[in-house]
C-alpha cells in the first residue's frame, strides 16, 4: 500500500506547476500563471485588476501586474512544497 502512495507523489511532482513557467506566463498575460497553476477565478480577478489599474494610471497598473506575477510564481512554489 505505501508503494502506492510513493507512486502517486512522483506523478503529482511530475505533473505539478512549475514556479518560473507560472512567473513568465503572468508576465506574458496578467493571471495566466494563476490559471497554469489550476487557479482559473485568481486569474480571472488578477486579470481585471491589472486591466483596471492600467486603464486608471499606469503606475498602479504596473504594480498591480507584478503582484500578479509574485503571486502566480508564490502559488506553483508552494504547489512544489520549495518554500
Amino acid at each position: 500500500m505505501r508503494g502506492d502512495y510513493d507512486d502517486e507523489c512522483e506523478h503529482c511532482a511530475a505533473h505539478s506547476p512549475h514556479p518560473g513557467w507560472a512567473a513568465v506566463l503572468s508576465v506574458l498575460v496578467p493571471g495566466l500563471g494563476q490559471v497554469y497553476n489550476g487557479r482559473i477565478l485568481a486569474g480571472a480577478a488578477w486579470f481585471l485588476a491589472t486591466a483596471f489599474g492600467y486603464w486608471a494610471v499606469l503606475v498602479p497598473g504596473i504594480l498591480i501586474h507584478a503582484a500578479a506575477v509574485y503571486c502566480a510564481y508564490a502559488g506553483a512554489r508552494d504547489w512544489h512544497g520549495y518554500a
